[in-house]
């Protein structure tokens, strides 16, 4: 039969088990602001009981384990949405800004430039032989081109941004690749001795939960030894304690510096489906181009139509003899390079407003007046204004729809992340519970102990009469 120092044993136990869950309580509470910090739980486990003549008699209480409250499952949810959030966030932000260069519809923006230009050959063709008038029509030309050149500059700058913020992105990566591969070492360490490594596990996650943010990344627990595996696009980054790293290269593409992201392995060109990364590349490898493509179409459509019957008529000069012919009225071939010719800029008196060379002829300058409702892009049926209308809506619906579409991910995501803080999140009301009943429990051995030891003493005593 258990003796006396059997209840005394189990008393002890449930003494020592009441202490670490107190203690696991406690330290739920101290780190309830603490980013990352997955809420713990204390595993109590009955121990191994033992049988006298048949009969089977309880030995008390141990700590099976300190668990983390964590659900991987979710985990993986939540950082493949917040990839996909991260991805459209940064969209989102660059379309922003392109927004604030196109600047339309506005009064200061490149619709009115072209507006005015035409308006100003229509007073021309008014008053063909006004000094005055002639003067507008190259100041009016000058700032459309400058508009043309200052709006595609500006998106020059916005893709060439986008290189630097890879850059600094691929850097990050890189960075908390290391440390993952670091804190896989230290977990097998800790764990191999017998020790749990809760606190290191839970910077790991953390860690794995900002990378998502970057790169589309996918991870496996190693069950011998408590690393994960991360891997990025298919491609395994982290092994245990090894890790490769992201590389950047400066490439010129049809003229123009890209940075790529190259899989250190092969040095092939890296392809992300979301994530930070992917959002910048999308931003400065499609947005942004085919708006300056659509610029350039714009800007060239203009040069080529105007040089065309510019060049047939005649300038203030005089008669046909004597004006000069076949001035080209823009230099340039896109909207990077648009700008008034020589002659135009040198004397406004080149300005071809006569198609006959004589005084007060307003025939050229009523044919280019009248290019601004001529159907003359996209085959013959859009014309300045339409091209420019149409590209600029085109790029409203994309911005309005990657808007949306971000707003659903944000709410998905927050759903997600508030799911998985009702897991593993510090919860006070329940924790204040806990400390009461292990407080509680606590006392109750603690009751145990005095009653045995009472006992004892009683025992002790009869054995000396």
């Amino acid at each position: 039969m258990p003796t006396i120092n059997n209840a005394m044993y189990i008393g002890l136990s449930g003494l020592k088990a009441s202490q670490m869950g107190l203690n696991v309580t406690g330290q739920n509470i101290a780190n309830i602001n603490t980013e990352g910090y997955t809420r713990q739980k204390a595993v109590l486990e009955s121990n191994r009981p033992i049988t006298v003549n048949q009969n089977v008699f309880g030995t008390g209480v141990n700590l099976g384990e300190i668990a983390r409250s964590r659900d991987a499952f979710i985990d993986t949810q939540y950082r493949n949405e917040n990839g996909l959030r991260s991805d459209l966030d940064k969209q989102a932000e660059s379309l922003d800004l392109i927004e604030g260069v196109i600047n339309e519809p506005s009064e200061t923006g490149l619709q009115n430039s072209i507006i005015n230009f035409f308006d100003s050959l229509q007073d021309l063709a008014t008053n063909p032989e006004s000094s005055s008038v002639r003067t507008t029509v190259r100041e009016q030309g000058r700032a459309m081109a400058r508009m043309f050149q200052q709006v595609r500059s500006q998106l020059d700058k916005i893709a060439d941004n986008k290189n630097f913020e890879i850059i600094d992105s691929v850097s990050e990566v890189n960075s908390i690749l290391e440390r993952v591969a670091s804190l896989n070492v230290e977990i097998g360490k800790t764990e191999a001795l017998g020790r749990q490594a809760n606190d290191l596990r839970d910077s790991r996650d953390l860690l794995l939960d900002r990378l998502s943010g970057l790169v589309d990344v996918t991870t496996s627990e190693d069950k011998l030894n408590g690393s994960v595996i991360v891997s990025i696009n298919g491609q395994a980054f982290v092994v245990q304690g090894e890790c490769l790293q992201l590389k950047t290269e400066s490439k010129n593409i049809d003229g123009v510096e890209r940075i790529r992201v190259t899989n250190p392995t092969n040095n092939v060109e890296m392809e992300f489906s979301s994530g930070k990364l992917h959002g910048m590349i999308e931003v400065r490898d499609r947005i942004v181009p085919n708006l300056q493509t659509q610029l350039d179409e714009l800007a060239g459509a203009i040069i080529n139509n105007v040089n065309a019957i510019h060049g047939q008529g005649y300038g203030l000069k005089g008669s046909r003899e004597s004006a000069p012919t076949g001035i080209d009225f823009f230099d340039g071939n896109d909207a990077a390079s648009i700008q008034l010719s020589f002659d135009i800029e040198n004397d406004p008196g080149n300005i071809a407003a006569s198609m006959s060379g004589e005084p007060g002829d307003n025939s050229n300058a009523l044919s280019l007046a009248q290019l601004r409702n001529s159907p003359v892009l996209n085959n013959n049926t859009f014309t300045f204004e339409d091209y420019l209308g149409g590209m600029v809506s085109t790029f409203g619906l994309e911005s309005v729809s990657v808007k949306e579409r971000l707003d659903n991910q944000e709410k998905l995501t927050e759903h997600l992340q508030n799911f998985r803080e009702s897991l593993s999140g510090v919860n006070l009301d329940e924790e204040l519970t806990n400390l009461v009943v292990f407080q509680k429990a606590f006392g109750a051995n603690a009751r145990l102990l005095t009653t045995v030891t009472e006992m004892l003493d009683i025992v002790v005593n009869l054995g000396r009469y």
